[in-house]
């Protein structure tokens, strides 16, 4: 695994965010409440509230975009559990932003995967983004 130290912030961040993004799409909650919400329970720690909050209402805002790219690449709802949904919006959502490069994306979706989903769901994010790079340039 790459020393991710000098971005403990950052990644904190985006493990709060995939919470949150899975919040949103369990519950149907609102971008709003839910980063009120994470902002109440994780005030003392040392997270990026600016990102948190532009990536959640980015997700929010895009979120029909989002789900036609995911019909795109063949994934439906019956077939992908919630947890690895959330790490697609991410993921798609920061390479329709453009904030951090694609094979970054890519790398922390697939640390992601590995830290919140079964042992196996790596690969099929890595899969489905790697399609989404060969149809979506």
């Amino acid at each position: 695994m790459k020393n991710l130290t000098n971005f403990k912030v950052a990644v904190k961040t985006r493990e709060y965010l995939i919470q949150a993004i899975f919040q949103m799409l369990f519950s149907d909650q609102k971008a709003s409440q839910i980063i009120n919400q994470f902002r109440n329970e994780h005030k003392n720690k040392k997270v990026d509230f600016t990102l948190f909050t532009n990536s959640l209402n980015s997700i929010q805002n895009n979120r029909r975009r989002i789900e036609s790219i995911l019909i795109s690449l063949n994934i439906k709802d019956s077939n992908i559990e919630i947890i690895d949904k959330s790490i697609m919006y991410f993921a798609i959502n920061e390479m329709i932003r453009g904030d951090l490069d694609r094979p970054v994306v890519i790398d922390e979706s697939l640390r992601l995967s590995k830290k919140f989903s079964s042992p196996e769901s790596y690969k099929f994010i890595n899969a489905s983004l790697d399609k989404y790079l060969k149809t979506h340039k």
